[in-house]
């Protein structure tokens, strides 16, 4: 870890010339789902931005860049950007988006601005739809020495794999395969497997509407989030932030999520190596653009990688922010001068032109 990261890329922000707008694109409540009366898929309600959330942000980089266009959905920036014949180095993409319901949703808005050489924030859509898939970057992960939790994926229809030879007695927490962590997920999600186990995954997939379940070993310990920054395509991770549980919560669920039913707190020093360090190699292995938050469960000194935001939140309510204002000092816009600051010293380089 290294503190002063946050200071050189803000001295960089600082003598950059801003010569562009900022095109924010964010799904917000009450608003993205009635721009058009054709069908969408539209992704759970709760995905998307509250009006007082999505003020928190937008106020916030008004303040920083003067010359802000908000565009509510996805279509809603592609349509505008064809219709007007944008030139794309008058702008760069503050990308909020993640419309939709399969495990590529976040990935239209990156793939369309590669496609028409504009200059976005977060990771690219190969990326962005690999940290849809937690079955398949924990494989990844794994198979590269970083600590995951023992998971597979589960199919209510064929009973495969099974589930007490998987997880015989142990606590396990169910989630969907492809949805944000604590989407779906209430106090009935996390139980210890036994041979009634089926029934209690029958109940869960009728509820959360899947065939397929990504189960999870439930790691019994601490929670800590980790944001990893990549400036000058180099990767830094800053001092981790841990998640407090309120109200005899063990783990974030929908309700707690909904209604910032926890706290935070910086970590302890004898967690902050070990969680740095894993993240820095996560983000590595998985090619991170400009930023993304590692969530982690320590169990017997060990940290167990359990879940990956390519576009966490920022609110005030947030493991960011938090981190800004409450460890580094700094005041809450500053989030966003560090994340544009390092998607453009990223684009000097071949990978991003």
């Amino acid at each position: 870890m290294d503190d002063n990261i946050i200071f050189s890329i803000l001295e960089y922000f600082n003598n950059y010339e801003i010569n562009f707008d900022i095109y924010v694109i964010a799904d917000t409540q009450n608003r993205t789902r009635n721009l058009y009366d054709f069908e969408v898929n539209h992704a759970d309600e709760t995905e998307f931005f509250s009006r007082e959330e999505f003020a928190e942000i937008a106020s916030a980089i008004f303040y920083v860049f003067g010359y802000v266009r908000v565009f509510y959905s996805e279509i809603e920036f592609i349509e505008y950007f064809l219709q007007n014949k944008l030139n794309s180095n008058g702008f760069v993409v503050y990308n909020f988006s993640r419309d939709g319901q399969t495990n590529g949703k976040k990935s239209l808005i990156p793939s369309f601005c590669d496609l028409l050489k504009i200059r976005y924030t977060g990771s690219s859509s190969f990326v962005i739809s690999l940290l849809r898939n937690k079955d398949i970057y924990t494989v990844l992960l794994k198979s590269n020495n970083i600590s995951v939790p023992k998971s597979i994926v589960y199919n209510i229809e064929s009973r495969t794999p099974p589930i007490f030879e998987n997880f015989r007695n142990e606590k396990i927490i169910v989630k969907k395969t492809h949805e944000s962590a604590s989407i779906g997920l209430t106090n009935q999600n996390v139980f210890s497997v036994s041979y009634n186990t089926e029934k209690t995954l029958d109940n869960l997939s009728d509820r959360m509407k899947t065939k397929k379940l990504f189960i999870q070993e439930f790691i019994d310990g601490p929670e800590f989030e980790v944001l990893v920054v990549q400036f000058k395509g180099r990767y830094y991770s800053l001092m981790p932030v841990e998640v407090k549980f309120t109200n005899s919560r063990t783990f974030i669920d929908t309700e707690a999520s909904n209604y910032y039913d926890y706290d935070f707190a910086i970590a302890k020093t004898e967690y902050v190596s070990l969680l740095c360090d894993a993240a820095t190699k996560a983000a590595s292995i998985l090619n991170i653009k400009d930023y993304a938050r590692f969530d982690f469960r320590i169990k017997n000194g060990v940290p167990y990688l359990f879940d990956i935001a390519g576009t966490p939140y920022t609110i005030h309510h947030s493991s960011i922010s938090y981190l800004f204002t409450q460890y580094y000092k700094l005041p809450y816009e500053s989030i966003y001068k560090v994340i544009i600051a390092c998607m453009l010293s990223n684009y000097e380089f071949d990978d991003y032109k």
